[in-house]
């Protein structure tokens, strides 16, 4: 069983520490800015200065509310369920649960702790590709995809390379979800202490 010690470090706006990376966060939240816990925006600078020239990260997402996690959940279950119809509510719950964590309870969802980030990378201002039009979400999601392109697979890796070696530890259903201290890192990476809980936001965002 793992355990949540919160550690009680601060929220930081991660733009202070990383000033190249780029942030546009979705779910009609444009304009705000990007906070994580101060380990994790150390993470990404080191991470950003083993990029090759000319690349950056783009954050689709860090630290956010129950209000904006249990949007999402319900947009998924919506989404799942127009594609699905024929699909059980409790096939519709367990498949959203795959890529979208409660917003309640002891294992709420790494962005609600701030130790979750979700980024994608720039290359002279355009995205990088990693994913294939042929492809579904589910499949294209999953970070391990053999089906992509050697191209598609290589432009994941530098990704990859630079958040790994800088500490961060990768959700394998998403391959743009990565997190430190919160319960999902613990459980992907056998710890019994989880250092990040769920922890409230600057209340300018609310």
């Amino acid at each position: 069983m793992i355990k949540i010690q919160e550690c009680n470090e601060r929220l930081v706006a991660v733009k202070r520490y990383c000033p190249s990376l780029v942030v546009h966060l979705g779910r009609k939240r444009a304009g705000e800015q990007a906070f994580l816990r101060l380990t994790v925006a150390r993470m990404l600078k080191k991470a950003l200065a083993s990029l090759p020239r000319g690349m950056t990260f783009i954050i689709n997402d860090a630290w956010r509310p129950a209000v904006v996690q249990e949007r999402i959940r319900q947009e998924f279950f919506f989404r799942f369920k127009e594609k699905n119809p024929n699909w059980s509510t409790a096939r519709i719950t367990k498949e959203v649960d795959k890529y979208v964590a409660p917003s309640q309870g002891g294992k709420v969802s790494g962005h609600m702790t701030g130790g979750a980030v979700d980024l994608r990378l720039l290359s002279n201002g355009r995205k990088v590709p990693m994913k294939s039009s042929k492809l579904s979400y589910q499949e294209n999601a999953q970070s391990n995809q053999p089906k992509l392109s050697k191209y598609l697979q290589r432009n994941r890796a530098i990704m990859f390379q630079a958040l790994q070696n800088a500490g961060l530890s990768n959700y394998p259903q998403e391959y743009w979800h990565w997190s430190y201290g919160d319960y999902y890192w613990a459980r992907r990476n056998k710890k019994k202490i989880a250092i990040f809980g769920r922890k409230s936001g600057p209340k300018t965002l609310y």
